[in-house]
């Protein structure tokens, strides 16, 4: 039998942390659009994203960018944070800061 090339890109201690980040988000927004998270994307797109991948995942195109993308997108690259206010999880929107040379 042929040998099978590897689907995932190896994660660091990180990028998993960040995947899981990941699948918080997932829920969230599957919750929000009615739809299971399976349907959305599936664990290997995740763990690709947190890994740095940006092409060739289904999460970046069409209607599953609409629901889920775009706020995975801007979570991997600092413009959506997560904390707890009031003892309920809220999403914010940052501003990244311009650092001058």
């Amino acid at each position: 039998m042929p040998d099978r090339e590897p689907r995932r890109p190896g994660l660091t201690k990180d990028a998993a942390l960040v995947s899981d980040l990941l699948k918080l988000l997932l829920k969230i927004r599957s919750k929000e659009a009615g739809v299971a998270p399976r349907l959305i994307a599936r664990s290997d797109d995740l763990e690709a994203l947190a890994a740095g991948v940006r092409s060739g995942l289904n999460i970046l195109d069409g209607w599953r960018f609409e629901e889920f993308g775009r706020d995975a997108l801007d979570l991997v690259e600092g413009r959506l944070a997560f904390a707890i206010e009031h003892g309920k999880l809220k999403m914010s929107r940052l501003e990244k800061e311009s650092v001058d040379a």
